[in-house]
């Protein structure tokens, strides 16, 4: 066996101590090109992205061109129209690219974790492609999910295609923060998620570069694109003492409600999979329901972003806002599980604005001055959105960034951070880790965890050790290990399976080698991975543990061995 070995610095882990000044001002000036590209595209893609899917979705939304009366009722069909559609071309999507999963936030996170497993460039796309389509047929999906993934995968495309050693991970970053910018138009929420949700560790190493893609797409934005801001709120003095009760109650529903919503995405999945329907059957049940349920309620369809701007503003009332938020998360958990694919996180804003709209008006009742009853609103919703990402502090900066506002930032800070604690005791980190365990990969246990479970046994590079025959003779062994200097052997027969294992101490009192042999000793097989070595090894007593291959000896690694690999890892980790 031997180790995998890669000989390539990347850009990121280049110092003044192992490199010349020449080499350090080449790299900084590489990151900064690639960074300036990644923002650029980012930017434009981002804005098509958005401004198309809601050009598209706002053709069936703007005025209704199909509507059925039924039983007094008028039936508008438009939805109906355009979701069948969208399925329609999903399913396409899917056949000509040979997808049948699609991949999101969940699969970028997990790729920053490890180097083992690069993003699927082509399901990527393909998974782009499909939130795009979803989106402008008027799913009720979200935006933004896709549009860091799409992130995170053309960062992945330059990497794989510029010849020159980078950081996969950092500049995976780089792509998300570049989407977040570009789409929220918040570059400092970008900076932020990218080292909050993704990397999770903060240093100036990866924060330059990150902030480099995000102030470009925000620069983008601002020469060519729209930057107004996604929410218009009311003016609100900043009167904590009144609002924080209020904001300690909201904090807790919003944690009930977050948990509730994921799990029913969850719940609604693992539904889904046990039905056994086919694709196509499943997106057909969904557009018969969900467009259902948008003729009577179209508020509930599509992106949301304009219902959003109305609950803030106070313009529903309060029983109509209880049957919002219930008709948004059925709709939500539905799309998202039967075939068309986007984020989270818009439903979620959604879903937690109807919650603080709700909230709203019971404080008013309760005694709270209006003029500050739309800061419970944002809260909340903010609490919700943070809670399904796990990202509070960027989901606070957003908050600032869309509106414009100190003071709503301020009132949502507690909200956010009480809502993320109770939601993270009770459920997880976020509904990106939650899938991820479902895929039996536990983010708890740390980046290091992770990459030591990538690494197989049979790349650890092992120990030289002693081969013996079964025909040998007590004092053969004996002198043969005399002359390895080792105090175990392996006896294998003429084809390479091990016999068993001998130690020098037992041999000495033998009469016969069969009669000291280990016929079951502690061993490995090549596909077992680094953290199945060091539990192994953690309880171990001897020299060195067997690799057994199919009853062949492919090699023996010691405690040396196993935890010199773990000291690489850790050590290439300290130094990215």
């Amino acid at each position: 066996m031997s180790a995998h070995k890669n000989n390539a610095v990347p850009l990121s882990r280049i110092s003044s101590e192992n490199s010349s000044p020449g080499t350090i001002i080449w790299s900084i000036v590489a990151q900064v090109f690639l960074s300036i590209v990644i923002g650029v595209v980012m930017a434009v893609v981002a804005n098509g992205f958005i401004e198309g899917a809601r050009w598209i979705a706002g053709l069936s939304t703007g005025g209704s061109r199909f509507i059925l009366p039924i039983a007094g009722f008028e039936l508008k069909m438009d939805l109906f129209l355009s979701l069948g559609l969208a399925a329609i071309l999903i399913l396409g999507v899917r056949r000509v690219l040979g997808i049948t999963a699609w991949s999101g936030p969940a699969e970028s996170i997990f790729a920053v974790q490890q180097s083992k497993r690069p993003l699927d460039i082509k399901l990527g796309i393909g998974s782009t492609m499909a939130a795009f389509i979803s989106a402008s047929g008027g799913a009720s999906v979200g935006q933004y999910g896709p549009l860091v993934h799409c992130g995170a995968t053309f960062a992945e495309l330059v990497r794989k295609y510029v010849p020159i050693a980078l950081d996969s991970r950092l500049f995976i970053a780089c792509g998300v923060a570049g989407a977040i910018s570009a789409g929220f138009n918040a570059p400092i929420a970008g900076v932020l998620f990218a080292q909050e949700a993704l990397l999770r560790r903060f240093s100036i190493g990866n924060v330059a570069p990150i902030a480099m893609t995000s102030f470009v797409a925000y620069a983008v934005n601002q020469t060519f694109f729209d930057l107004s801001l996604m929410f218009t709120l009311p003016d609100m003095p900043i009167e904590l003492s009144e609002l924080f009760p209020f904001l300690t109650i909201v904090a807790v529903l919003s944690s009930i409600t977050a948990i509730f919503y994921m799990s029913a995405l969850r719940g609604m999945r693992q539904l889904t999979t046990q039905s056994g329907l086919s694709f196509p059957k499943l997106m057909a049940i969904t557009v018969l329901i969900v467009g259902l349920i948008g003729a009577l309620l179209p508020e509930v369809a599509g992106l949301g972003n304009q219902q959003i701007n109305q609950i803030i503003n106070g313009q529903f009332a309060l029983g109509f806002l209880v049957i919002l938020l219930i008709a948004k998360v059925a709709v939500t958990v539905l799309c998202l599980n039967t075939g068309f694919f986007g984020g989270v996180f818009g439903p979620a804003l959604f879903v937690g604005a109807a919650l603080g709209g709700i909230c709203a008006h019971l404080a008013v009742m309760a005694g709270l001055e209006p003029s500050m009853s739309s800061a419970l609103s944002v809260a909340a919703m903010a609490a919700v959105g943070a809670s399904v990402i796990g990202a509070p502090l960027t989901v606070i900066m957003i908050v600032i960034e869309l509106t414009g506002s100190y003071s709503y930032g301020l009132s949502a800070m507690l909200c956010v951070i009480l809502c993320s604690i109770l939601t993270l005791r009770f459920f997880g980190l976020s509904y990106f880790d939650r899938q991820l365990l479902d895929k039996g990969i536990d983010m708890r246990l740390g980046n290091e965890h992770i990459e030591m479970s990538q690494i197989q046994v049979s790349e650890i590079e092992s120990s030289e050790f002693l081969r013996l025959s079964p025909a040998m003779a007590v004092a053969e062994c004996q002198q043969a290990m005399a002359d390895a200097r080792v105090t175990e052997a392996y006896v294998c027969d003429d084809a390479g399976r091990m016999v068993g294992k001998i130690d020098i101490h037992s041999l000495g009192a033998a009469g016969a080698l069969e009669s000291i042999l280990d016929r079951e000793p502690t061993q490995l097989s090549p596909d077992e991975t680094l953290v199945d070595a060091m539990n192994r090894a953690s309880t171990f007593v001897g020299e060195s543990i067997p690799v057994i291959d199919d009853g062949r000896l492919v090699g023996a690694l010691t405690e040396g061995d196993i935890f010199n690999r773990v000291l690489e890892i850790q050590d290439s980790l300290r130094r990215a």
